[in-house]
C-alpha cells in the first residue's frame, strides 16, 4: 500500500508539471535517487532478501532496472536461500537466462549466470549439477585466457568430485589449482589461491583429514598476512576489491577471509580434541573460536551457522543449539533437507550429553526417519523441477500484472492531475484488480477439472484394459505378493478409485495393509517405488480432493460437508490440503 502511494504521488507530480503531457510513468527522469536501484537492492538481499524481492518488483515497475537484469538479481536473492522452492526457481530462471540474447552474446554475462547457477546447485547438494555447471564455466574461462578464473572454478570441479567419490582424482585437480595459484603479486590470484584452498578444506574435512585442513588454513592467513605487508605489490585486478577505492571494503574482504580461516581451524582443532582426546587441540580450537568471534563477518548468521560444528565438537551445546534454533527459523517449515537432519542430529547430542535420554531418542530417531527420506527425494527430483517452473510462472505473472499496474496508475495520475475522475478511475481500478484475480481462478479452476477429467478416463482405460474377461482369463490380478511394485500400485489404485474406499475417514496405509493382506514394507514400496505419490497418505489424500472437486462442482453442500463426505475428517485439514493442491480454497473453487 505504501508503494501504491508512493506512485501516486509521483503521479500527481508529474500530472502538475507537464498537464497531462502523455508520458508514461515509466520513464520519469527524477526517480535515479530512489532505494529502487540495483545496488541498493543488492545491498538489501544480504540480510532482508523478502524486503529486496519487493525492491525489485518496484524498480522493475518503475523501469530503473531492465527485465533481463531484474530477472538475474531475482535469481541471486533466490540462490542464497534455505528453501528448496526458491533455490529450484533460482535453476529455472538461470536456465532461462542462458538462452537469453544478452547472455549468448556476452562471455561475461555467460560467467555471472555459471556463477548462479554453481552456487545454487552446491546449496542444494546436487553434485552432478555443480560438476555440469563449473566444468562449463571453466571451458568458457580458458577460451577467453581467464587463467585465475579458470583454476578457482577447477578447484570447484576437484571438490564435487572427491564428493563424487572420485577422491583422489578430486585431490589432485585441487592440488594443480592451488599450485598454479600460489604466487603472490595479484589481488585477484590471491582471492583465487583462497577459495581453491577453502575448496580442498572442504573435501578434506568430509574426509576426516583434520590435521591437513589445519596446514590450509594457515597458508591462508600466511597469505592474507603478506597481502597486508606487501598490499602495493599487488595488481589492482580483482572484480571482489577493484570496484572500490574505499580502505573500509578492503578491510571487510580481509575480515571475511581471514574469519573463515579462523573457523575452518577452529573446526578443524575441534574434531581432532574430540578425536584424540588431546586437550591442546581443544585449547587451539577455542582459541581460534575466539578470534573468529571478534570479526565482523563472525557475528553474521552465515558465521554462526558455519561455526556450529565446532561449538558442537567442542561441547558448547547452548552456542550451538541457538545458532540451529535461527537455522530452523529461517526454514519456514522447509524442512525436507540435510540441514534439518543435522540439527535433528545435533540436538540428539545434546540432550544427551544433559541427560536427557528419552528426548535424545525422540531426535535421534527423526534424524534417522529423516535421512532416509531425504536420500529417497533424490529421487523424485522431477516434481521439484515441476514446481520450480510453476514457481518461475507465477512470479513472471506477478511482474506482468504489476506492468499492469504501473498503466492504470498511470491513468489515475493523469485523473488526479485534473482533479475530477478520481472516484471513476478508483472505481476501474478495483474492477479491473478483481477480473484479473477472477481470470487467474477461473484459469486454474479449468486446469484443475481437465486434470481430473483426465485422471478419470486415464483409469476407466487402463482398467478397460485390464479387466479379467472371458476369452482372456488370464487377465485376473495374480497373487499379490508376487507383483511388481509398479503392478501392485496398479492394483491398489484401481481397488481404491473403484470402491472408494477413500471416503472412510479411518482408510489409511495400515487399512491397505489389513484389506489386501500386505506388509507395511510392500504398501510403502508400492507406493513410493511403483507410483509418483510419496505415500500412501499422499494418493489418499489427492482421491479425496478429487472427489471433494466434483461434489463442490455438482452440489450445494456446504464446505465442511463435503469435507466429511469426502473423508476428511477435519474441515480444517480439509481447506488447508486443498490450498495446499490447488492454489484456491474450496470456496473460490465453487465460485469459478
Amino acid at each position: 500500500m505504501k508503494l501504491r502511494l508512493y506512485i501516486i504521488l509521483i503521479g500527481i507530480v508529474l500530472g502538475l508539471g507537464s498537464c497531462g503531457d502523455g508520458k508514461p510513468v515509466r520513464q520519469l527522469p527524477h526517480l535515479g535517487n530512489t532505494p529502487y536501484q540495483q545496488d541498493s537492492i543488492l545491498v538489501t538481499y544480504a540480510t532482508n532478501p523478502d524486503r529486496a524481492l519487493t525492491l525489485l518488483d518496484s524498480a522493475l515497475l518503475l523501469g530503473n532496472i531492465s527485465e533481463y537484469r531484474g530477472q538475474f538479481i531475482r535469481a541471486k536473492i533466490y540462490c542464497k536461500s534455505l528453501e528448496e522452492l526458491r533455490l529450484d526457481s533460482a535453476i529455472t530462471i538461470c536456465q532461462d537466462l542462458l538462452e537469453h540474447d544478452s547472455v549468448r552474446t556476452e562471455p561475461t554475462e555467460q560467467e555471472n549466470v555459471l556463477d548462479l547457477l554453481i552456487a545454487t546447485a552446491r546449496a542444494k547438494h546436487d553434485n552432478e549439477a555443480y560438476l555440469r555447471w563449473a566444468t562449463q564455466k571453466a571451458e568458457l574461462c580458458q577460451q577467453q585466457g581467464l587463467e585465475n578464473e579458470r583454476w578457482r572454478t577447477e578447484a570447484d570441479i576437484g571438490y564435487v568430485m572427491t564428493s563424487l567419490g572420485q577422491v583422489d582424482e578430486g585431490l589432485q585437480k585441487l592440488d594443480e589449482a592451488i599450485g598454479h595459484l600460489d604466487s603472490p603479486g595479484s589481488i585477484d590470484r590471491m582471492d583465487a589461491f583462497i577459495v581453491a584452498c577453502k575448496r580442498k578444506i572442504n573435501a578434506l574435512s568430509d574426509l576426516h583429514r583434520f590435521d591437513e585442513v589445519i596446514t590450509l588454513g594457515q597458508r591462508i592467513l600466511d597469505r592474507l598476512d603478506h597481502y597486508e605487508q606487501h598490499a602495493n605489490d599487488y595488481a589492482e585486478d580483482s572484480y571482489r576489491l577493484s570496484w572500490s577505492d574505499n580502505p573500509s571494503d578492503r578491510d571487510r574482504y580481509l575480515d571475511f577471509s581471514r574469519a573463515q580461516a579462523w573457523g575452518f581451524l577452529a573446526h578443524a582443532y575441534a574434531m581432532l580434541s574430540e578425536k584424540l582426546k588431546v586437550k591442546s587441540e581443544k585449547e587451539k580450537a577455542k582459541e581460534c573460536l575466539a578470534l573468529f568471534d571478534q570479526t565482523d563477518y563472525g557475528k553474521t548468521f552465515a558465521a554462526r551457522r558455519m561455526i556450529a560444528p565446532a561449538q558442537m565438537a567442542l561441547g558448547m551445546y547452548d552456542e550451538a543449539l541457538a545458532t540451529y534454533d535461527e537455522v530452523e527459523h529461517r526454514m519456514a517449515g522447509d524442512t525436507l533437507n540435510e540441514d534439518y537432519a543435522v540439527i535433528l542430529r545435533s540436538r540428539a547430542i545434546a540432550a544427551r550429553d544433559k541427560g536427557r535420554i528419552v528426548e535424545a531418542l525422540d531426535y535421534q530417531t527423526r534424524y534417522a526417519n529423516l535421512s532416509k527420506a531425504v536420500s529417497d527425494s533424490l529421487h523424485r527430483s522431477e516434481a521439484h523441477d515441476y514446481a520450480a517452473r510453476y514457481h518461475a510462472q507465477e512470479q513472471q505473472l506477478e511482474i506482468q500484472e504489476k506492468e499492469a499496474e504501473a498503466q492504470r496508475s498511470h491513468i489515475i495520475n493523469i485523473a488526479l492531475a485534473a482533479g475530477l475522475l478520481i472516484v471513476l478511475v478508483a472505481a476501474l481500478y478495483i474492477f479491473y484488480q478483481k477480473r484479473i484475480v477472477n481470470e487467474k481462478n477461473r484459469g486454474l479452476v479449468r486446469l484443475i477439472d481437465e486434470a481430473i477429467e483426465y485422471k478419470e478416463r486415464f483409469v476407466q482405460l487402463q482398467n478397460a484394459i485390464r479387466r479379467p474377461s472371458p476369452e482372456n482369463p488370464s487377465s485376473a490380478p495374480a497373487e499379490l505378493k508376487t507383483l511388481s511394485d509398479g503392478e501392485l500400485f496398479l492394483h491398489l489404485c484401481d481397488d481404491i478409485r473403484e470402491n472408494k474406499l477413500y471416503l472412510d475417514p479411518m482408510f489409511d496405509r495400515q487399512a491397505v495393509c489389513n484389506r489386501y493382506n500386505l506388509s507395511v514394507a510392500q504398501v510403502g514400496s508400492a507406493f513410493a517405488q511403483g507410483s509418483d505419490y510419496s505415500s500412501v497418505a499422499d494418493f489418499i489424500r489427492d482421491c479425496r480432493l478429487e472427489h471433494a472437486c466434483i461434489l463442490l462442482k455438482t452440489t450445494d453442500m456446504k464446505v465442511t460437508n463435503v469435507a466429511a463426505a469426502s473423508g476428511f475428517s477435519r474441515a480444517t485439514t480439509f481447506n488447508h490440503d486443498f490450498k495446499t493442491r490447488f492454489n484456491l480454497s474450496p470456496t473460490e473453487y465453487r465460485r469459478q
